[in-house]
């Protein structure tokens, strides 16, 4: 086991590097107890965290409310709190180009409004 773990250090060095910071996003929460079952991620491009932001070590999180339509885009997106208001830009323009397979209701998908928490860390404080 500690063979593969070493192997995938550089993996984890390289895209640390890549992305210059590691936005994390968490599940997505307070879905709806009406479906049965939950819509799930196909496609979450990470928001862009521009030099300035990286310069600066801005970091933090950012909660964000939004629609997943019956067809899995997002629509509606708004924030719902910020721990620092530079972050909302690319936080709403990255979770625009998320896809999901949506909620299932009755066999049928259907469009549900979650939350979602977005975290942004710098690579050494990961």
């Amino acid at each position: 086991m500690k063979n593969k773990i070493v192997s995938l250090a550089p993996l984890l060095v390289a895209l640390a590097a890549f992305a210059a910071v590691l936005p994390t996003q968490s599940n997505a929460q307070n879905i709806p107890s009406f479906v049965d079952q939950a819509p799930k991620a196909l496609s979450q491009p990470l928001p862009a965290y521009s030099y300035e932001l990286r310069h600066d070590e801005i970091q933090g999180t950012v909660v964000v409310s939004f629609t997943i339509t019956a067809s899995g885009q997002v629509a509606d997106a708004e924030i719902v709190s910020t721990s620092d208001r530079r972050l909302d830009r690319p936080t709403l323009l990255a979770v625009s180009q998320w896809r999901y397979a949506p909620a299932i209701k009755a066999g049928m998908p259907v469009s549900t409004r979650v939350l979602q928490t977005v975290s942004f860390k710098m690579p050494d404080s990961a």
